[in-house]
């Protein structure tokens, strides 16, 4: 099964070709989302590093001076949101950026990615699209379209997917699925996958499932993460502190799946849709589904408990959130950073305040986003202790 994830070098090479060594002239050359998108994967990947050493000043400072660059992200200053990042980078691993490596060849076994997907495209179109292994169908067609010959540039699944692992496992997937059977059930993997949702609407998602999700183990919790504004469904594996929630999710024995946060909270039918697609792959325990968003993912995760309270065991806000009133409401995690000019912590803590089930914390030193890498290693353990 591919694995749509790389770290390091690789992941930096596989968003952005060869970047010139300088912030300036970075900045200069900023235009698309692969080199805002390398920036932060080195940014991220300097501060999860340092973390554990940084001093209360250094971290504040650092928090602050990457806030200023989500926010000249989020009014369209790109150039300058790159430059901040790559400065804060500088400051902190004293070292030369990284260049990109190659990215991954597009040829495989002689023929171009896109030969590859016309030929699945053509074999699941005479398949059923309707029946029992409808949602199976979706996954399978979204991934053999993740073939391209010229990777978008706006879109980061194509850059992360290795043409020749997907193309591979994409034969066995659409045989699967030719003779009526699902590959996806009981896969061990890091995926990237799409499902329908409300109204047939495409949602893409990225599912890490440990080998004790097999569907003829025991049950297994389930995490739902929610990324905020401006990121997309591979934020909380590749990013948001170097992975570090796959990582602990895989160690706790739990599914990860973090679908792309503005589809996925349009509707709470569109959560029903994604729980019947893992039910049907994973013997998933259903008094241990966990909830955990990061800002408009908070407010997502927030809005979801209130609409389906008796489904989720426990939700993690970070950096944002709405207050939950409702009868039998799950336990809620409000987590904010003390420098957060964003979502304010007073903010944060007036949601809290409005939600009878709720805790508060307040991270110091931490800003809007840096601080996920912090709140996931408090919040996972908070949300795997709530039980049936």
């Amino acid at each position: 099964m591919s694995i749509v994830r790389m770290t390091g070098a690789a992941l930096i090479g596989a968003l952005c070709n060869a970047l010139p060594n300088s912030p300036m002239l970075l900045a200069q050359a900023a235009s698309s989302r692969a080199e805002l998108a390398a920036a932060y994967a080195r940014m991220d990947k300097a501060y999860a590093a340092a973390s554990p050493t940084l001093s209360d000043s250094m971290r504040a400072s650092v928090n602050v001076q990457f806030d200023r660059s989500t926010l000249s992200f989020f009014v369209g200053r790109y150039a300058a949101a790159l430059a901040t990042m790559d400065s804060a980078t500088l400051r902190l691993t004293q070292l030369p950026l990284a260049m990109a490596a190659p990215p991954p060849t597009r040829v495989v076994s002689g023929r171009t990615a896109s030969v590859w997907r016309e030929g699945f495209l053509a074999r699941l179109a005479k398949v059923d699209s309707t029946g029992p292994n409808a949602q199976a169908w979706v996954s399978a067609r979204a991934r053999a379209q993740l073939l391209v010959d010229e990777p978008s540039q706006e879109r980061t699944a194509e850059l992360l997917s290795d043409p020749t692992t997907l193309t591979r496992d994409l034969a066995r997937e659409v045989l699967s699925v030719e003779r009526g059977r699902d590959p996806y059930v009981g896969q061990a993997y890091d995926a990237w996958r799409t499902f329908r949702g409300a109204n047939g609407a495409l949602i893409p998602f990225r599912i890490v499932a440990p080998t004790a999700a097999a569907i003829s183990g025991s049950p297994v919790p389930l995490i739902i993460a929610l990324h905020g504004a401006g990121g997309d469904e591979n934020m909380f594996v590749d990013a948001y502190g170097a992975g570090v929630l796959a990582s602990m999710a895989l160690a706790a024995n739990a599914i990860l799946v973090t679908p792309a946060t503005t589809p996925f909270a349009a509707s709470p039918e569109n959560f029903d849709s994604l729980m019947t697609v893992l039910r049907s792959e994973y013997r998933v325990n259903g008094g241990r589904v966990y909830l955990l968003g990061h800002s408009m993912g908070a407010t997502a995760a927030a809005r979801l408990a209130q609409l389906r309270p008796q489904q989720i065991a426990a939700v993690a806000c970070i950096a944002g959130g709405l207050a939950v009133a409702v009868s039998k409401a799950p336990a809620l995690l409000f987590l904010a950073g003390s420098l957060d000019q964003i979502a304010k912590p007073s903010v944060v803590k007036a949601a809290a305040t409005g939600t009878p089930t709720s805790r508060y914390e307040e991270l110091p030193n931490e800003g809007h986003t840096l601080m996920v890498f912090n709140a996931v290693q408090r919040a996972v353990p908070w949300l795997l202790t709530h039980r049936p």
